[in-house]
């Protein structure tokens, strides 16, 4: 694979590390419109800069997406005409109407787009995948410790877009009721947002996100019909719940652990070579940023404080 970088950022560098030795990785090159971040990525690392779209098309055919260039939109959709796989590691540069028409592009050109911006591929919840089964109740809390230095955090696309994101795919059903509410403490947008879905199966998903709590926390917990898996996605954790005799069992279940980048890339370069989808694919994240949508609308209905917020 002949691997390229939009963007010479933090991201970029965190790609390159997780699959530098990879070794379907031939070559890796970068765009990126500021000199200082190109100067920063050649001087510390072993990836080819590239001065010019027209040549990073040519030479790439493996697209990362990290960061902004001069004309983001229109290299990813150049990209997909060419037939470029998409990993798409920053998911809010492209706007819904973009990743509407990649996903028509990905399905003429048969090529593969991945949403790597998801918890599907933490190691815990991977371990928790497959004890998932028809759930009837789902809460998520993902909070954020107050700091000053978090006050440009979003908490509806930083925060609840990414649980909304992998809730969908584990209650396996369409949503029929929305409620939601939001509050701010510090700033004009939303600081603490909460959400109730309800699913045509019955499904009921909660879920709480915050940028100013006293801690930080982004746990889950899955209430099937006889057991109950506990999530901890920044610990990694495991573990489950269920009736064994008169009592109830609790167990800590094994996790294979690896670096998040890892399981993306390996999800991604499988989807490749037998031309099916990501877990997380463009569909879940488009999905996703609908849902998001209608939860805001639900938010504006209640009060006027946050009528300008968008995705």
């Amino acid at each position: 694979m002949q691997v390229g970088f939009i963007g010479g950022n933090d991201i970029t560098k965190q790609y390159y590390n997780a699959i530098s030795k990879n070794s379907f990785v031939k070559e890796m090159y970068f765009v990126d419109q500021s000199l200082i971040n190109a100067r920063s990525l050649i001087k510390n690392y072993s990836i080819n800069y590239i001065d010019n779209e027209t040549d990073f098309l040519k030479k790439c055919d493996v697209i990362i997406l990290c960061g902004n260039y001069k004309k983001t939109e229109e290299l990813i959709i150049k990209s997909a005409k060419k037939g470029a796989h998409l990993l798409i590691a920053n998911p809010f540069i492209l706007d819904k109407s973009t990743l509407k028409q990649i996903h028509l592009l990905s399905n003429e050109a048969g090529i593969q787009v991945q949403n790597a911006w998801s918890e599907k591929y933490n190691s815990a919840f991977i371990s928790a995948r497959p004890h998932i089964n028809n759930p009837v109740f789902i809460d998520v809390a993902r909070l954020i410790q107050y700091s000053p230095s978090n006050n440009k955090i979003s908490v509806v696309n930083d925060l609840l877009l990414k649980d909304i994101e992998w809730v969908l795919s584990a209650a396996q059903s369409n949503v029929r009721k929305i409620n939601a509410n939001a509050l701010s403490v510090i700033s004009n947008d939303p600081d603490f947002i909460n959400v109730k879905l309800e699913f045509d199966n019955g499904c009921i998903a909660n879920l709480t996100a915050s940028k100013v709590s006293e801690l930080t926390l982004r746990k889950a917990r899955i209430y099937n019909d006889k057991s109950v898996l506990f999530i901890n996605f920044i610990e990694k954790q495991l573990k489950r719940s269920y009736k064994k005799s008169n009592y109830l069992e609790f167990e800590e279940m094994e996790i294979e652990m690896r670096d998040d980048t890892l399981n993306q890339w390996d999800d991604f370069t499988n989807s490749i070579q037998n031309s099916k989808e990501p877990e997380s694919n463009l569909s879940c994240l488009i999905e996703a940023k609908e849902l998001v949508e209608l939860v805001l609308e639900k938010i504006r209905a209640k009060t006027t404080d946050f009528s300008s917020i968008t995705q």
